[in-house]
């Protein structure tokens, strides 16, 4: 498709309709043809798996630095570049240090829960909370996010939940109190220390750079062609700075899903894109889908309707459409999915890379059952969302285990299975072994240390052949413990590593999480060291133990999406990629988690949503409304990527043993007949 030089254009189409190619093919026209400077063409994608894919296919001959970028990277770098604008125009910061430095969500997280807990103590606030700390700081964090997203004040969040409640009280009003006492103590702090997360990063670019009269020149000297996908997932606070855009670039091009909208949890705005941009710009229609059949595409839509309550029709073809029949347990609903893979394989011709499972969850337990039963027939099964936790890995934990022995004086004893695994990797002794001696290791008092070698039957345990590799281990834990000054927790984790657990059998891999690990630490310490009060090497240690996720690198993601693997994810990550099935099996269809609410005890989608009117309240009958909405939207454009056929499974009773009665299956039922 050629589009003229000077033009600004949305792609509207449904999802499979081939908005991306056109991205893609326009890009490189501009490049290759026009002999446009591709450092002039601001490319803005929704995350990073669409980076990756971008990547690749956008490295031309005639290709200067590509400028491409999720919204937030976008604003992280340029307020790293243009930081002495924000110091000259933010007075708050008082860290004026010449680089600023960003939060990683965990990071963040951590310190709202550092904020929480010290509030607690002190204050006692929280009555009547059900959630822990770590749920409350999530929370507070979204909050946080899409607030500053839809440009609503930090100090508005609790007054417009609060007032959005149908039941109001004053202990719910306390509540709201408090959740707004901890967000300034903590955005406030961040704040006075040249600290940001992303949501006060959007803060500081929409109110002391944006508005600065020579960044903002400079900006439209250097954005001239903007090009943009998945323009319906957009933020309200992205979508003010495309249209602040739209009258100074040469050219625009937008891929824009109609149909879209899944974005909503994160705090995207569909209706913000449809109020602000849509009559900007000249508007071509993509009727066509390149990535299902039109019985696929017909039965997409009549769901949608169905399910919105505007139609009540039967399918006339139901063959595409596999329906098995429920069985009790969730375990043997895994099972029968794990068969049927096996069978569309090995019978019907597929290759494991045309199957999706679609899981509200795709949980440790879905993984594990229906991967085993793979395994055992030479197949592979590719968790697309799941980030291993940094404990996970073997000798990621062996670190933070030895970190735990090394410090006694942060009272964080390391549990006997930890134990138990660092002594099988460090010793390479037997499972029995190595429980004996980790519980003799833990039961030592007053705090958990390797036991002198004279200790009855412990040079039976461990093996003539160890004794002097388990002394050195012993006299360096011990060695260490005494000394005065201990080291940073980031130099710490490299000492160990290079000084006990570096050996010749290590793997790549091991290296890889290692350096992970310790990269992490150097983070956590650079950002939380400003913070008075705090103990960074323990609440480093406490985030690990506490599930912190491993850092993702752009070679693992690019693995993760490659390969011939059946791929379990669940259904907002499959959407905010590229890919699409030839076959997709929904697990648990009865389950309610397909319809997850809004209302929780500190947070509301919806009612931190820009479009929102704060005057309104949020009754169970909106509540029930928004969930059939997003349901059709889901399954809607998830259904628009399958090529073949849809099989669906069911349970009776749920993983916690309730009985499923959510409603997506009966809409199945009533369209199938």
């Amino acid at each position: 498709m050629e589009t003229p030089k000077h033009s600004k254009i949305i792609l509207k189409g449904s999802s499979g309709s081939g908005k991306t190619t056109i991205l893609l093919e326009r890009y490189k026209y501009m490049v290759d043809r026009l002999g446009i400077p591709s450092e002039k063409i601001l490319i803005l994608l929704l995350n990073r798996t669409q980076s990756l894919d971008w990547r690749t296919k956008t490295f031309l001959k005639g290709s200067g630095n590509i400028w491409r970028t999720s919204y937030y990277g976008f604003i992280q770098s340029e307020i790293r570049t243009h930081y002495p604008i924000v110091l000259k125009n933010c007075r708050d910061i008082m860290d004026r240090r010449i680089k600023p430095t960003f939060l990683t969500f965990e990071s963040a997280q951590f310190l709202v829960s550092a904020v929480i807990q010290a509030h607690r103590e002190r204050k006692g606030i929280f009555p009547g909370v059900t959630s822990f700390t770590d749920r409350i700081s999530i929370d507070i964090t979204s909050n946080l996010v899409k607030a500053a997203t839809s440009g609503i004040s930090y100090k508005d969040i609790g007054k417009r939940l609060y007032n959005s409640l149908e039941i109001k009280d004053d202990l719910k009003k306390q509540i709201f109190s408090d959740a707004d006492n901890i967000t300034a103590a903590y955005r406030n702090k961040c704040i006075e220390l040249g600290v940001f997360d992303f949501a006060m990063a959007v803060e500081l670019y929409n109110n002391c750079l944006i508005t600065d009269d020579f960044y903002r020149e400079q900006l439209f000297k250097r954005v001239q062609h903007l090009i943009i996908d998945n323009l319906e997932e957009c933020v309200p606070t992205e979508v003010d700075f495309i249209e602040l855009l739209l009258p100074n670039v040469r050219s625009c091009l937008f891929g824009y899903n109609h149909e879209g909208g899944y974005g909503q949890v994160f705090g995207s705005s569909h209706e913000y894109v449809k109020e602000k941009l849509l009559g900007r710009c000249k508007v071509i229609n993509l009727d066509s889908s390149f990535t299902c059949q039109s019985f696929m595409y017909e039965f997409s839509d009549m769901l949608y309707e169905y399910i919105e309550g505007n139609t009540a029709f039967k399918a006339s073809n139901k063959a595409f459409v596999e329906r098995t029949q429920p069985v009790e347990l969730r375990s043997e609903m895994l099972e029968l999915i794990g068969d049927k893979i096996v069978k569309l394989i090995r019978e019907e011709g597929y290759l494991p890379s045309d199957i999706t499972i679609l899981s509200t969850y795709a949980d440790p337990v879905t993984e594990f059952v229906i991967g085993r039963i793979l395994e055992a027939n030479g197949l592979t099964l590719n968790n697309h969302s799941r980030k291993n936790r940094i404990i996970d890995n073997p000798f990621s934990q062996a670190l933070i285990t030895l970190a735990l022995l090394c410090h006694p004086s942060f009272n964080l004893p390391p549990n006997r299975d930890n134990v138990r695994a660092l002594i099988r990797l460090i010793l390479k002794i037997d499972p029995i072994r190595s429980s004996i001696l980790a519980d003799e290791i833990c039961r030592q008092k007053p705090f958990a240390k390797f036991p002198d070698i004279e200790f009855p039957g412990l040079v039976e345990r461990i093996g003539y052949y160890n004794i002097e590799k388990y002394e050195y281990i012993r006299n360096w834990i011990d060695e260490y413990r005494e000394l005065e000054n201990k080291l940073p927790i980031d130099a710490f984790l490299q000492k160990v590593f290079l000084e006990i657990l570096v050996s010749h059998d290590l793997s790549d891999n091991d290296v890889l999480q290692a350096k992970n690990l310790i990269d992490s630490a150097q983070t956590f310490v650079e950002i939380v060291s400003r913070f008075k009060n705090i103990s960074v090497d323990k609440g480093f240690l406490e985030m690990v133990r506490s599930g912190i996720k491993a850092s993702e690198s752009i070679f693992e993601l690019e693995e993760k999406l490659q390969g011939n693997s059946v791929v379990l994810t669940t259904p907002v990550s499959y959407l905010s990629c590229s890919m699409t099935s030839k076959v997709i099996i929904l697990s648990s269809l009865s389950s309610k988690n397909w319809t997850p609410r809004s209302i929780k005890e500190l947070t509301n989608v919806h009612v931190l949503s820009k479009t929102w009117d704060d005057k309104s309240i949020y009754t169970e009958e909106l509540e029930e409304k928004n969930q059939k909405e997003y349901l059709a939207m889901i399954m809607r454009s998830v259904l628009k990527r399958c090529k073949d056929k849809v099989i669906t499974f069911e349970s009776i009773l749920s993983a916690n043993g309730f009985e499923n009665d959510g409603i997506l299956g009966e809409y199945f039922d009533e369209i199938l007949g």
